[in-house]
């Protein structure tokens, strides 16, 4: 559900620099929304493709930040480290386990059987 709920306001955050930054739709890639940097920055740094969001709605924020904190699982992040592995491995799940239950057809995530 974190992940649905940081999704779903990532894309909004989106749309939301896009017209406070006045932007073109074609200048923030989007298949960058729900990368763990850009993640990252939105929860530690208010920046979102280096654009300043601290004046975004909180709830573009928090969704983002609950979501971090969970796979961080509490933890906190330390501070000027790069990001730690297990963290990209994590994600990378999380993510492939959504993208692979919202697929038309699909059976919450699992593999049809042969």
């Amino acid at each position: 559900m974190l992940f649905l709920g940081a999704r779903s306001a990532v894309t909004e955050l989106r749309h939301w620099v896009l017209r406070t930054y006045l932007l073109e739709d074609n200048q923030l890639d989007t298949s960058m929304v729900m990368t763990l940097p850009q993640l990252d920055h939105v929860a530690r740094h208010g920046t979102f493709y280096g654009y300043d969001v601290s004046r975004a709605p909180e709830t573009l924020i928090t969704p983002v930040r609950d979501y971090m904190s969970a796979i961080r699982e509490g933890r906190q992040p330390r501070s000027g480290r790069e990001l730690p592995r297990r963290l990209y491995q994590a994600h990378r799940r999380i993510c492939e386990l959504m993208e692979g239950s919202l697929r038309p057809g699909s059976r919450g995530g699992r593999r049809p059987s042969p």
